[in-house]
C-alpha cells in the first residue's frame, strides 16, 4: 500500500469500517451489531447504511431487520476476479525474495495435471534447472509440483500418479508410492516442502504453495540453491520463513482469505 502525503476522506474510511464489520462468520447483522462492531454512533451508522443500501452495496432484509451485502459488491468481485494475473501480483515479492537471498527462485502455476513455470530468476550458484518459462511438467515432478500436489484432495494425487508414474531425476528421488504418499502429507501438514538432492543432485529445493480465491492451491514458489548453504539450521529457517511470508503476501493479493 502506498504512503502519500494525503488527508483521508473520513466518511469514506466510515464506510468501508462498516463494510468490514461484515464477513463470512457473520453475513447479516443489525444496526446494533454494526454498531457494536465498528463503535460509530448509531446515527452516523444508519446513514452510512443507508447510502450504501441506495447503492446497491448492502441489502437490507425488512423481514428480520438484518443488513447483508449487496450483489453490487460481487459485481466488483468479478472485476477484480478477471483481472488477477499471479506473475504480475507475484513478480514483485519474488524479486524481493531474489535480493534478499540469492537463490534461484521460481513460480509455477498449476494446470489442471501439469504446472507451468511462469519465471525464473537466477542466482549465481551455477544453478541450471530444466524449469524455463513456459514448460510444463506433471505435477508430481520437483518439490514444487509434489507441494502443489500435497494442497490437493488425496484422491487427485493418486489419479495423478496412476495416470503419469513417478519417475527418477537422481538416486535420492522419492519414487516408492508409500514413501512419496508419506511425503505429501508431511508437506502438507508443514505447509511447505523441501527436497535435498531429489530433483537436482547437490542441490536443495524449497517450495510454498500459492492459494486463490476459492481458497484452493493455484501454484507455487520455489526456491533452488547448493545443499551446502543450508547447512546451519538457522539458514534453512530463515529461507523458508521468507518463502511462506512471501506467498502469503502473493495468495492475499490474488484474493486468498484464511479462515483459520
Amino acid at each position: 500500500m502506498r504512503n502519500l502525503n494525503v488527508e483521508v476522506n473520513r466518511s469514506v474510511e466510515r464506510a468501508v469500517l462498516v463494510l468490514n464489520a461484515f464477513g463470512f462468520d457473520q453475513s447479516r447483522l443489525t444496526i446494533d451489531d454494526v454498531v457494536s462492531k465498528t463503535g460509530l454512533p448509531k446515527t452516523t451508522v444508519y446513514r452510512i447504511l443507508w447510502t450504501l443500501e441506495r447503492n446497491g452495496l448492502v441489502h437490507f432484509d425488512e423481514r428480520y431487520a438484518h443488513y447483508r451485502l449487496g450483489f453490487k459488491l460481487l459485481e466488483y468481485g468479478g472485476i477484480v476476479l478477471q483481472n488477477l494475473d499471479v506473475l504480475r501480483e507475484a513478480e514483485p515479492f519474488l524479486l524481493e525474495l531474489h535480493d534478499e537471498l540469492d537463490c534461484t527462485v521460481i513460480l509455477a502455476e498449476r494446470q489442471a495435471d501439469t504446472l507451468q513455470y511462469l519465471i525464473r530468476l537466477e542466482s549465481d550458484d551455477d544453478f541450471q534447472p530444466h524449469s524455463y518459462v513456459g514448460k510444463r511438467r506433471f505435477l508430481h515432478y520437483g518439490i514444487i509440483g509434489r507441494t502443489i500436489l500435497a494442497h490437493l484432495p488425496a484422491s487427485d494425487a493418486t489419479q495423478v500418479v496412476g495416470r503419469f508414474p513417478l519417475e527418477q531425476s537422481t538416486p535420492d528421488t522419492i519414487v516408492e508410492e508409500d514413501a512419496f504418499y508419506a511425503q505429501l502429507h508431511e508437506i502438507r501438514i508443514q505447509g511447505y516442502g523441501i527436497d535435498v538432492g531429489g530433483t537436482f543432485h547437490g542441490f536443495t529445493g524449497i517450495a510454498v504453495p500459492l492459494f486463490g480465491p476459492t481458497q484452493k492451491v493455484i501454484g507455487a514458489i520455489g526456491l533452488a540453491a547448493p545443499s551446502y548453504r543450508f547447512n546451519e539450521t538457522e539458514v534453512l529457517d530463515r529461507t523458508v520463513s521468507l518463502a511462506r511470508q512471501a506467498a502469503n503476501q502473493i495468495s492475499r493479493r490474488m484474493g486468498y482469505v484464511n479462515k483459520d
